[in-house]
């Protein structure tokens, strides 16, 4: 249980930083 745990609150966190970083890309005017 502590395993699968990890493992799911790693993707959460993987997720949460990948999805911050899309909007941030977004947010930026691209030229």
């Amino acid at each position: 249980m502590g395993l699968i745990s990890w493992m799911y609150l790693h993707l959460r966190v993987n997720v949460h930083s990948g999805t911050q970083t899309q909007y941030h890309s977004l947010q930026t005017p691209s030229r």
